[in-house]
């Protein structure tokens, strides 16, 4: 609860990057079911989206490979891209996936509309936990892109802008450590079993 008061901006900062990214989703999804998009479309979606190598593992394996790619191999990803002094480039890692993901459900929903919204639903639980997991680690970078755009800037200004990033980069390991991995982790979780029994329940 202490972390989480001392981080407010960057809680509220990652709830706005969730409301448009669902946003996004969800207009993605309505535009794809009402133009009917090409079914073909669907190979384009898998080759995009998901490894073939995960999509070929069960169980605790499948839990496994989707922790070291989203709770890993992504935020390095966005991490480097924070770097480059270019405010929210960083975003393209979740933005992407949020509309492939609005592309799929608008698909599922043209060939069979009930099962389709069955699917949504059961892909709720694990969707809010991954995709607000990935916009808090966003937030935080949103600080570190810019203490190196103010650091830039400094360069070529003569009243310099003071700003200590020790601070806020020891707040962000512990958001990372304490909140944005466990929710990775959870969220693997949800995806590999509980989606599947609740598509079980809805049907």
């Amino acid at each position: 609860m202490l972390l989480y008061l001392e981080n407010k901006k960057t809680f509220k900062r990652a709830s706005k990057f969730f409301l448009f990214l669902t946003s996004l989703s969800i207009v993605i999804t309505l535009i794809t079911y009402i133009l009917s998009l090409n079914l073909d479309f669907i190979k384009i979606i898998e080759s995009v989206s998901t490894s073939e190598q995960i999509t070929q593992l069960n169980g605790i394996q499948k839990v496994e490979a989707f922790i070291l790619n989203n709770g890993f191999k992504v935020p390095l990803q966005m991490l480097i891209l924070a770097i480059v002094p270019v405010q929210f480039l960083y975003l393209l890692n979740i933005i992407i996936p949020s509309a492939i993901i609005g592309i799929a459900f608008g698909i599922v929903l043209q060939i069979d509309l009930v099962k389709g919204i069955q699917l949504i639903v059961s892909s709720m639980p694990y969707y809010f936990v991954e995709v607000f997991a990935f916009c808090l680690f966003a937030a935080v970078l949103f600080e570190l892109n810019q203490f190196i755009r103010i650091k830039i800037k400094n360069i070529f200004l003569k009243n310099k802008v003071t700003i200590s990033f020790k601070k806020r980069g020891q707040e962000a390991i512990k958001l990372y450590v304490l909140f944005i991995l466990p929710m990775m982790i959870i969220a693997a979780f949800l995806e590999t079993y509980v989606a599947d029994i609740l598509l079980n329940l809805l049907q």
